[in-house]
This record gives structure tokens, C-alpha cells and sequence, in this order.
């Protein structure tokens, strides 16, 4: 596995393997805190492997985000609304069981951005919007947002407001679920 990992919570979301900038300047909203992520009404958010029903609510350590309609706050990008992404998140905003809670403690949003930055991420699409085609991932693949404000494959959920955020480097693979992308934003 690229990166580390915990006995605790397998899913980290994030290793950042060469910064270009991390951005903490951008506050959190009530919703980045309590928005759900397994069970939001659309088919992929269930079947996704990557998702379960411990994962936590809020933003999401890989998760994308744009800057929000509440002044010096960001939110997250959700799929054809993504235009203006900013960054990747780098912790789960409320965060597991016995770690650190700092973005609830401190309200703010780090994120990573800046073309060039690589990072690790365990928490991207697995399936198509239908929630029923297995999502196939290769290195060279362009990344965009989901609805679900994950990363998904460019080509295969594109219109004409997503932007490119980013290359696979290294697909994830059956025996390491991390996905490295380096970004383009």
C-alpha cells in the first residue's frame, strides 16, 4: 500500500505524496459537517466499495471542493456544478472515533492544491452513475467530480461544466485500493 494506513480506520482518504500548496485559509459550513455520504439518494453512494455505512458524514479526506455560495467557505463539488474546484480535502471534517476532531474544533477546510501536487487516495468512484457498471480505472485515465464530490474518470461522466482536476498516475488495483493522481487545478 502506498502511503499509511491504520488498524482503525483502513480508509483514510489521503496521503499527500509531494505538496505544491495546502490551502487552510477556507472556513466550513454546517452542512461540510453533517452532509451524508453512504445513503444520499443515488444509486452509486451505495454500491461504491470504497463507501460504507461507518464512513463519517461531512467532507471526506478526498473529497473535492469548490468555493461555497457563504463567503470564505468551501463546499463540497458536486459533478456538473464542479466548475471552480478548488482542491482535495486532506482530513475527514468531523473525523473517526479517538482521533483529533480539528475541523470541528478549528472550522476550517485544508485542502490540497496547486498543479504538479501528487497525492494517494483510497476514496474515489467505483461504479458508473447507474450504480450498476463496475467504474474501470488505468493509469492516464483524466479525473473530474462526481455528483457525489469524489473523483471519478473524465471520459465516462463528462459534460460540458466538468473540469479536468487531475491524471492517474498509479489505478488502484485488487490488492491496493489506493488511486495517486497528480493534479492539474
Amino acid at each position: 500500500m502506498i502511503g499509511e494506513a491504520s488498524g482503525l480506520a483502513p480508509d483514510r482518504g489521503l496521503n499527500i505524496l509531494y505538496r505544491v500548496t495546502m490551502n487552510t485559509l477556507m472556513n466550513l459550513t454546517e452542512t461540510d459537517l453533517t452532509q451524508a455520504n453512504y445513503t444520499n439518494g443515488n444509486a452509486e453512494t451505495i454500491t461504491n466499495t470504497r463507501l460504507s455505512a461507518n464512513t463519517p458524514k461531512g467532507l471526506l479526506a478526498g473529497s473535492v471542493v469548490k468555493c461555497s455560495s457563504t463567503a470564505g467557505a468551501v463546499e463540497k463539488a458536486l459533478g456538473a456544478a464542479n466548475e471552480g474546484a478548488v482542491g482535495i480535502v486532506i482530513n475527514n471534517a468531523v473525523g473517526y472515533p479517538f482521533e483529533s476532531s480539528s475541523g470541528v474544533a478549528s472550522g476550517k477546510c485544508p485542502y490540497i492544491h496547486g498543479s504538479g501536487t501528487v497525492f494517494s487516495t483510497d476514496l474515489y468512484e467505483t461504479f458508473l452513475q447507474n450504480g450498476s457498471t463496475a467504474l474501470a480505472w488505468a493509469a492516464g485515465d483524466q479525473v473530474c467530480a462526481s455528483r457525489n464530490g469524489l473523483l471519478t474518470r473524465y471520459a465516462v461522466n463528462q459534460t460540458s461544466s466538468n473540469e479536468i482536476l487531475g491524471i492517474v498516475l498509479i489505478a488502484p488495483s485488487a490488492s491496493d485500493p489506493f488511486m495517486v493522481v497528480q493534479m492539474r487545478i
